[in-house]
């Protein structure tokens, strides 16, 4: 029997469309199946690290976790959070693959063997400590051949004898060992991030040690992925861009002032008390000696207490004067170029970007002689303002002196440093300045090139502003 051709697209279309139904329903189940897995990503932390990072009763807790939270919102990825007794066990773990990734570590050579790094989305200082009779050490190399303590396994242990390789370097096993070996008087001094350092010393009550300088080498803490999931660091470099200043604070805030309650034992008050009962007479009579004693000894416990305040503030007024200027409360001079060599000798270990802009403050003379000096200072605390609000994490702001700043960009071309830039210039057009002052700036913009010293790089944005103020000022200039 014939068929019509009619008839023969009644049988023939619909067996068609079943057959593509058949095999493309795998497929796009397959497919959806695959991307629900991806969505998710199995997370090793450091355990023991606070306040940066730890667990407590199995919960991940600290610095880390407010970023996790907030990773968690500007990606499509929940985290898996694989538990481990130590960092030496994490990174063995990293390393076999059975994690995707550590949210806070530093980059080094090493690691960059086995992880692929995020841009750095938080900074920290490492400091110094030593016991109190030592004096004040503004670097390592004032340490002379005293013996420092360094943890085995931080890059600090790497890093440290490149910039200073007469260092007397004794490896400790943890940051609590080494805070003991000092306090002990088995080494001079010790060197480690501030945050963790202050609260190791405020649990262990290491009254004899004091955070006695700093050094030039700062934590630039990143996210960390295995080699098999680098195609998820740009994602993650958008989410870390997205991040804003005030999140960065209200996170550093929260962690940086961690106190840690002790709840006392009363156990063997308890097993005294029975067994005075016995001969209640001189259970009552040790009770008032020792009642007495107890008030004594907790009105000297809150003098201690106090004293050990006041100099805790007192440390950290002076290490915050020592790094920024007391007038805009921006980054002093002798920070930002510690900061720079820092910036510097990564520069020339990784082919990377990074761009100086050196701003001048337009007519500021006229300022000050119209409107007078205290108005001045208003004006210049106001134009740092603004420019903290244009800056992103990781940049380095500083008043270089007078009405002249500079800013430090790592990790950044030419035409990301132009529209940082552009966006200061259209900011302070909009901003009200005190009494109604018009303020314009002049920009000098140079990024760093291949036999640059540190000198040559400066003055070459330094020579890009002058050449913006000789044509008319209000704009920006690059050298390259």
């Amino acid at each position: 029997m014939k068929l019509s051709s009619t008839q023969c697209s009644k049988f023939v279309v619909p067996l068609i469309i079943g057959l593509v139904l058949c095999v493309s329903l795998p497929i796009s189940l397959s497919a959806s199946a695959q991307q629900s897995e991806v969505r998710t990503l199995n997370l090793c932390v450091d355990p023991d690290w606070m306040p940066f990072e730890g667990v407590i009763d199995g919960v991940h807790t600290g610095i880390a976790s407010d970023y996790l939270s907030l990773f968690s919102e500007l990606t499509p990825y929940s985290f898996n959070i694989l538990l481990t007794k130590s960092w030496k066990e994490t990174t063995d773990r990293l390393k076999a693959g059975d994690c995707d990734l550590t949210l806070m570590l530093n980059s080094s050579a090493e690691r960059e063997k086995y992880l692929s790094f995020t841009l750095p989305y938080f900074f920290g200082p490492n400091v110094l400590v030593s016991k109190n009779d030592i004096p004040f050490m503004q670097d390592v190399s004032a340490i002379g051949d005293r013996s420092l303590g360094v943890v085995s396994g931080y890059r600090l242990l790497d890093e440290i004898p490149l910039y200073y390789p007469s260092a007397n370097i004794q490896v400790v096993p943890s940051e609590e060992a080494g805070l003991i070996a000092v306090d002990q008087g088995d080494i001079d001094v010790y060197v480690g991030s501030l945050y963790s350092i202050s609260l190791l010393i405020q649990q262990l009550e290491l009254k004899s040690l004091r955070i006695n300088g700093w050094i030039s080498i700062q934590d630039k803490l990143r996210i960390g992925f295995t080699k098999r999931n680098e195609a998820l660091v740009p994602m993650f470099n958008q989410a870390i861009d997205k991040i804003t200043t005030a999140q960065h604070n209200e996170t550093l805030n929260r962690w940086s002032n961690v106190q840690v309650i002790k709840q006392t034992d009363y156990t063997l008050f308890y097993y005294l008390l029975a067994g005075a009962s016995l001969i209640i007479l001189m259970f009552f009579w040790r009770y008032v000696v020792s009642a007495r004693v107890m008030s004594v000894l907790s009105h000297k416990n809150k003098q201690l207490e106090q004293v050990k305040h006041a100099l805790t503030s007192a440390n950290k007024n002076l290490e915050y004067l020592s790094f920024h200027d007391d007038l805009t409360s921006l980054y002093n001079r002798h920070y930002f170029m510690s900061a720079l060599k820092t910036q510097f000798a990564r520069l020339s270990r990784e082919q990377s970007n990074s761009v100086i802009l050196m701003i001048d403050l337009d007519f500021f003379k006229r300022i000050n002689d119209q409107h007078g000096h205290m108005t001045g200072d208003k004006v210049l605390k106001q134009f740092a303002t603004v420019l903290m609000t244009v800056l992103r994490a990781g940049d380095t702001a500083a008043r270089w002196g007078g009405e002249e700043f500079i800013v430090l960009l790592p990790e950044t071309n030419k035409d990301q440093s132009l529209s940082l830039a552009s966006r200061l210039v259209k900011a302070l057009e909009q901003y009200s300045f005190e009494a109604d002052i018009q303020l314009t700036v002049s920009i000098g913009m140079s990024q760093h090139k291949v036999g640059d010293s540190i000198e040559s790089w400066i003055e070459r944005a330094d020579t890009a502003l002058y050449q913006a103020k000789d044509e008319g000022r209000n704009c920006i200039k690059e050298l390259a």
